[in-house]
């Protein structure tokens, strides 16, 4: 479950048994799928998050049908910053590739470190999908390329890709704090020059963000799309997406789980080719090449 809230908007999320003061401890040692009988999860959100809509969203995503329940409470903002400066740390994503909060030294200066004030937004390396797509980028040739991650949380996507060589960058989502968020996080890694946020709206039917936000020519303009968002979403915005990428362009997408893989490959089938499905723990990244235009 904590995934799945933490791909929801979650800044942090943990799983602990449930149990009365008088009840012994379950123990659980060694590699095994058993799960303890009850448990709590804690989850830490941004103050502006309807906790209701994203645990009903939940729900709906996992199919369950046990009731929830719930408290929700308000964290000081000193003992929220605690928080979360205690539950990252520096991240290695892959060869030479970091994630590094900024209240800590890179482990490794020469690599390519990616700055984050994390617990704003989505995007933090903590999550398998974000790795995912980390890794699929540190594969490609970037060089002088121009990029659009569109559901950008933090940033992190977009930020990669200017400091592996892309020459451009522009970032999308639809929370106002995490188009912010990631603006800032861009000129933590002096890449702000390359990288522009537009904040979009949550409906496929509404127009498309980038020409309300003023950015010209944007049909078949970008060498690479990349979207860490969810199956719904992805589904219904499979012609926005494709209509960004120039022929020969590449595609990634992630957010799912690996069973929702075949859905979303065949959304994207009339527009890309060569796909390639890569997977960590239950999540997927689906990678596509634009066909060329008729």
């Amino acid at each position: 479950m904590t995934d799945e809230l933490l791909s929801l908007g979650a800044l942090s999320a943990s799983v602990e048994e449930y149990r009365a003061a008088d009840e012994p401890e379950q123990e659980i040692f060694g590699d095994t799928s058993e799960v303890w009988e009850r448990c709590t999860v804690q989850a830490l959100f941004a103050a502006s998050t309807d906790v209701d809509a994203v645990l009903a969203q939940w729900q709906t995503h996992s199919g369950s049908a046990v009731p929830l329940k719930y408290e929700v409470e308000e964290v000081p903002d000193q003992e929220w910053m605690d928080s979360v400066r205690a539950s990252y740390q520096p991240a290695r994503i892959g060869d030479g590739l970091w994630i590094v909060p900024t209240w800590c030294t890179p482990p490794e200066p020469s690599a390519t470190n990616i700055i984050l004030e994390p617990g704003l937004a989505f995007g933090t390396g903590e999550h398998p999908t974000t790795r995912l797509c980390l890794r699929a980028l540190a594969q490609l040739p970037l060089g002088g390329t121009r990029v659009i991650d569109y559901g950008t949380g933090s940033g992190v996507l977009a930020i990669a890709a200017l400091k592996m060589g892309a020459s451009e960058a522009v970032g999308t989502d639809t929370d106002p704090l995490a188009v912010q968020s990631a603006a800032c996080n861009a000129g933590l890694n002096g890449v702000a020059a390359g990288f522009r946020a537009v904040q979009c709206s949550a409906s496929p039917s509404a127009p498309e963000p980038l020409a309300a936000a003023g950015l010209a020519d944007v049909e078949g303009s970008f060498d690479v799309c990349v979207a860490n968002i969810l199956q719904g979403p992805l589904l219904e915005l499979g012609p926005r997406l494709a209509s960004y990428v120039t022929s020969g362009g590449k595609i990634l997408l992630s957010g799912i789980l690996v069973e929702q893989w075949p859905a979303v490959e065949d959304v994207y089938k009339p527009f890309f080719g060569d796909f390639e499905i890569v997977f960590e723990e239950k999540w997927a990244l689906v990678l596509g090449t634009r066909i060329a235009f008729p």
